[in-house]
């Protein structure tokens, strides 16, 4: 069967990102900035998720999946095979492939999660329609991404344009995100909004004391808050978590 090719983007540069410079181990050195709303969020979606069928697209080195229950039976996939080698020693079943076509028969899974991968791609589309396709009637989708509110991505999207740097994040509301699982066809349940605080470390987000003085004065409000995560060693993060019923 051909599948429709939903998403022509950035594929080849989120590759080149991950495998040819090689972020993955540093992606899992510095997980610990997001553990504990993975936590969170996989204590909401066990209870759904224990004795399923459940296909993890975008499983990255596998650590959120690897807090699934036991007793679940899940596949996990993802496009980068420097990421699936690491996946590999936490998660039996790994497969390489693209969310945007799914390697899988239609109406196979009873869950779908989809964790902070959307937000690599400007188009999502494809995604919530590939994840349809794949799940049984009346499957579940777990989708989530990072909060507009996410002081570690606001820092992250502010300060390093303003450095002359790209920062290739795509994200959206509850809302919009909403409405396009509507539009592809899910019937959405539930959103919530977990929150909780991480370490701050100043050279996630600024590389010099150069760069510090720049950001003073091009953008006094943003200084200050720097300043005060600084001062409290803490920064404030927020997700999205989004429940649908196929």
């Amino acid at each position: 069967m051909n599948k429709k090719q939903y998403y022509k983007g950035s594929i080849a540069s989120l590759r080149e990102f991950w495998e040819e410079k090689g972020k993955t181990k540093s992606f899992e050195r510095e997980y610990s900035i997001r553990l504990e709303g993975i936590k969170q969020i996989i204590k909401e979606v066990r209870p759904h998720l224990r004795g399923q069928l459940v296909l993890d697209v975008g499983c990255g080195p596998g650590l959120a999946t690897s807090l699934f229950p036991a007793n679940t039976r899940v596949i996990a996939l993802d496009f980068s095979i420097w990421m699936l080698r690491s996946a590999r020693n936490r998660i039996a079943h790994v497969v390489q492939g693209s969310a945007f076509n799914l390697p899988f028969r239609d109406s196979v899974f009873s869950a779908v999660t989809c964790l902070f991968v959307a937000s690599d791609y400007s188009d999502k589309k494809g995604i919530f329609c590939e994840a349809k396709r794949v799940l049984q009637k009346k499957g579940l989708l777990f989708f989530s991404d990072y909060s507009l509110n996410d002081k570690h991505w606001k820092f992250k999207r502010t300060i390093r344009p303003l450095m002359g740097e790209k920062c290739n994040i795509f994200l959206e509301d509850e809302a919009f995100l909403s409405n396009m699982m509507t539009k592809a066809g899910f019937r959405v349940q539930e959103t919530k909004r977990p929150r909780f605080t991480a370490t701050f470390k100043l050279e996630r987000y600024v590389g010099s004391e150069d760069e510090m003085t720049r950001l003073k004065a091009k953008n006094q409000d943003l200084w200050n808050d720097v300043q005060l995560c600084i001062k409290n060693k803490k920064i404030d993060r927020e997700f999205i978590l989004i429940s649908a019923v196929k």
